[in-house]
């Protein structure tokens, strides 16, 4: 892809707007366990994750992101998401990265669309 064809994806991405997540929203990876981080930005489309460690990129995930209280019915939102970029904070120790989703359940979908509807 030509740098002005991935400016332009990038732009297009960009339309969708990020809600910022006040309350502390926990990711888990489903197939480890491991608790990977907390959700900063959400939508519909992806999240930004803040870590304590790197994630890697490129890679699918299968994570459970905790609620703080039933949210819909719900008390985790289920999903599939590809780590697509990463950077260390300015004041380093900790990582922001961006997931897209590749796989969200109508039900998950709904939740977060309630939860950015309310933001």
């Amino acid at each position: 892809m030509s740098a002005s064809a991935n400016g332009l994806a990038v732009q297009e991405r960009r339309k969708l707007e990020r809600h910022h997540v006040s309350s502390s929203l926990e990711v888990f990876d489903l197939d480890t366990g491991e608790f990977l981080g907390r959700v900063v930005d959400l939508h519909t489309e992806g999240l930004m994750l803040l870590s304590e460690r790197p994630i890697e990129l490129y890679r699918g995930y299968a994570l459970q992101v905790n609620l703080p209280m039933t949210f819909d019915g719900m008390r985790e939102i289920l999903l599939d998401a590809r780590s697509l970029w990463h950077r260390e904070s300015l004041a380093g120790g900790q990582y922001w990265t961006g997931l897209h989703f590749t796989h969200l359940p109508d039900a998950s979908r709904r939740c977060i669309e309630r939860m950015v509807g309310s933001a």
